[in-house]
């Protein structure tokens, strides 16, 4: 195995190699990317960047986790695991994402570390406005609207992210999941019933011995083209396209770990 390609199996210990896929997430409504207080958005003044809208990698993670939770599910996969407390830490989702065993239901006495980094993605356009919405609710006797309910804050529509996910030690299967799952995100932010709906646009892979790019550096280049030449194109990589195997062939390995971790009897 070379720098060049994916590994073709799945081991505990840490080989280093990291594939990076680019992406690009667009509003296509109002999005709701909060902190605490329900009448502000999330916001970061950097220093070389100016005033930028973010949002933070433990709710992008949160959401691309459930969507490959929600995908094994469909195949009958663990379909008992869930966030937060009842995670199985036997599943592709669990091995992906990690788990601390001894604070979950099953009690098991290894942890998993995730093999999924990312970081915080950035506003490829500086702040200008928000957008704001105030909620009436309105008599149904005399159509008056009283006192408002509640003013929300929101990401304009048509504002495009930058993210990076780095998948650890990759193989064709894991890299398959992630894509695809990336390609799955069509909602952002809270209350995504109502709000929050977007694309998602790959842009491309890097894959090295280290985490070769960071959004923070490619957002300086300011311009979505030339973000996209510091990516391959993930057609090279020659993922496979039938995910349900891909599920099936990283539990398999999985299972085969497992065995593999449990102490063996003393003779």
């Amino acid at each position: 195995m070379n720098k060049d390609s994916l590994f073709n199996d799945i081991q505990i210990l840490p080989r280093g190699l990291y594939l990076q896929i680019g992406f690009v997430v667009k509003t296509l409504d109002p999005t709701i990317i909060r902190s605490n207080e329900p009448e502000e958005v999330l916001t970061y003044p950097y220093q070389s960047l100016g005033n930028r809208f973010i949002i933070p990698w433990r709710k992008f993670k949160g959401k691309l986790r459930r969507l490959v939770m929600e995908q094994q599910r469909s195949y009958d996969i663990s379909p008992n695991c869930s966030l937060k407390e009842n995670l199985c830490m036997a599943c592709p989702s669990c091995f992906l994402f990690g788990g601390t065993g001894e604070t979950y239901q099953v009690n098991v006495s290894y942890n998993l570390l995730s093999r999924i980094l990312g970081e915080t993605l950035i506003s490829l356009q500086e702040v200008k406005d928000v957008f704001t919405y105030t909620a009436n609710a309105v008599d149904e006797k005399d159509y008056t609207t009283g006192q408002a309910l509640m003013t929300t804050v929101a990401v304009p529509p048509e504002t495009e992210f930058l993210g990076i996910v780095t998948i650890k030690d990759p193989t064709p299967e894991i890299a398959a999941i992630i894509v695809d799952n990336l390609k799955r995100v069509k909602r952002i932010g809270a209350s995504n019933r109502e709000w929050g709906r977007c694309e998602t646009t790959i842009l491309g892979y890097n894959l090295s011995d280290r985490e070769y790019v960071s959004v923070y550096e490619l957002v300086q280049k300011n311009q979505k083209n030339e973000i996209s030449k510091v990516f391959e194109k993930v057609e090279s990589l020659k993922l496979p396209t039938d995910i349900k195997e891909c599920f099936n062939n990283i539990s398999t390995r999985i299972q085969q770990i497992l065995l593999e971790l449990k102490p063996k009897p003393k003779k």
